[in-house]
């Protein structure tokens, strides 16, 4: 419980009526939420349409809401209520969160991460690293919130700003020392992060994604760059430097210390000695450039994980972890031994030898990469062919799904289109969608099948020794939406427990022939 009054300070530019020594229970934006003495704060949907929170001050204020932050301050309300008048909800939501939480980022070493890809395995793989070596660690993102060891469900990549701000408070008190923070482009569009005080920041890639929300992929980079703008002096920036984004992003970033990681020797940290196989990978990171010469010269990684990205999520990781006096040692044991996070190109050999991989790739740069990763696997071997299953979100950008299908068809040699989370769309406009981008000569490659169970079904029953069934889109997800049911469903449980009813159903029958 706080004072009102004393959380007035961390707005800027507010009207006021009513008496703010009252207190504060709760800091809420839904109002089925608020109880006795929460403060409702209203701001605007991020749907499409938007949902003008104002719309529920009346309904806050019969569940017990005392305090109501507003843009229209001359709203109708009982005389015992206190409306604040703000030029922007969404800044003063987050900034009066992090007063009611008591400023927690200020006592946390905060790195965010962001990019389009790559942040949700970056984020495992630097919290696996800085654990190594003893540092309490906490983690924000896509597949989950963890304080140490337990695992918090999310909603969000990044949580609402009271939902933040709590995570971190509790972070405070459990002992947590440094978090790494996925930071998606609609937290910073919509000032999630507003008042956060981050230690450094780490950008993977930008492609095509979330144009049904930022309208461009110059808006959508803006809102990734922000990240870099409220970077203090006294922090670390690094950007992957083969994304030609990578320099908008650090123009004008105020950190002290500022990185370029990448493929050419141009770059500060420079990638080189790569070398790929279904077993994992292993490269040479080389620092130079304007990296103090105190620095390790060189570095031999050795990972578990597959494909060119990961490399790159690994570099990364490896070299944030360097340049924050992480030692050599371990860094290397870590990453010898990481995982990964959940749903990222996770393994799974079949009895008859095919090999299936869950990943999230659910952007047209994320499922090229991830099928051209499997295609040169392939190569090496000689033998085998590559199946994909996917699909595209409904109510989400629709651009991307021809380019998906494209993609798919020009890489793989059976595509099974299906549901991904079709939600309020049609299964059949959103395959017919994908379809359209692929060429009259692959069509004999596709299949369609709406139901993913029975798609991954399908793709399993008709595999083959040394073949690769990429099941790509959901990755870590649990559930399945469909209008308004979020329906339980697993990519790799499914796979797993088709493995007990396709192949030992086959080996029944074959003992019995």
């Amino acid at each position: 419980m706080k004072i009102l009054s004393t959380l007035l300070s961390a707005l800027n530019g507010f009207t006021v009526i009513g008496s703010t020594e009252k207190p504060v229970s709760t800091i809420e934006y839904d109002s089925r939420s608020c109880q006795e003495f929460s403060l409702f704060v209203a701001i605007t949907g991020s749907t499409i349409p938007p949902i003008d929170g104002n719309q529920f001050i009346d309904d806050a204020i019969a569940r017990g809401a005392k305090t109501i932050i507003t843009d229209i301050p001359d709203c109708n309300v009982p005389s015992d209520i206190t409306i604040i008048g703000v030029p922007d909800t969404r800044i003063a939501l987050s900034r009066i969160s992090n007063a009611f939480y008591d400023f927690p980022s200020k006592q946390l070493r905060i790195y965010g991460v962001t990019g389009t890809n790559g942040k949700t395995s970056t984020t495992f793989l630097l919290k696996s690293i800085f654990e190594a070596s003893g540092e309490p660690t906490g983690l924000i993102g896509t597949t989950g919130n963890y304080i140490g060891d337990e695992r918090i469900a999310a909603t969000h990549t990044t949580p609402e700003s009271p939902h933040l701000c709590q995570l971190l408070s509790m972070m405070v008190r459990r002992g947590i020392k440094t978090v790494f923070m996925e930071v998606s482009s609609h937290a910073l569009s919509l000032h999630r992060v507003e008042g956060i005080h981050f230690a450094g920041a780490i950008f993977t890639n930008l492609t095509h994604d979330h144009l049904d929300f930022h309208g461009s992929m110059e808006r959508y980079a803006q809102a990734k760059k922000h990240l870099f703008d409220i970077l203090p002096k006294e922090s670390i920036a690094i950007a992957m430097g083969d994304s030609p984004y990578s320099y908008l992003m650090l123009s004008d970033c105020k950190a002290r210390e500022q990185y370029r990681v990448g493929r050419s020797n141009a770059f500060d940290v420079s990638i080189d000695l790569e070398n790929h196989s279904l077993s994992g990978t292993s490269y040479r990171l080389s620092f130079a450039g304007s990296v103090p010469e105190f620095y390790a010269s060189t570095i031999d990684i050795v990972s578990p994980l597959i494909g060119k990205f990961n490399v790159e999520n690994t570099a990364l990781a490896a070299s944030f972890a360097h340049l924050t006096g992480i030692e050599t040692k371990t860094i290397q044991f870590a990453l010898r031994s990481a995982e990964g996070a959940p749903g990222r190109m996770q393994k799974l050999r079949l009895p008859n030898g095919a090999l299936v991989l869950v990943d999230y790739a659910h952007t047209p740069d994320a499922l090229e990469k991830s099928l051209a990763t499997c295609t040169s696997l392939i190569n090496t071997t000689g033998k085998g062919r590559l199946t994909v299953v996917f699909g595209c979100g409904g109510d989400r950008d629709n651009a991307k799904r021809p380019i998906m299908g494209k993609i798919a068809s020009e890489l793989a040699d059976r595509i099974i289109i299906t549901d991904d989370n079709p939600r309020h769309e049609s299964s059949e406009k959103i395959i017919n969608d994908i379809k359209c981008g692929i060429d009259e000569s692959n069509t004999q490659k596709v299949i369609s099948i709406p139901d993913r169970l029975k798609a991954i079904s399908h793709a399993l029953q008709y595999s083959e020794d040394r073949e690769i069934i990429m099941i790509a889109g959901k990755g870590h997800e649990e559930y399945q939406i469909i209008g308004n049911d979020i329906l339980p469903f697993s990519d790799m449980n499914t796979v797993k427990s088709l493995i007990s009813t396709i192949f030992l159903s086959q080996s029944d029958s074959e003992a019995h022939e």
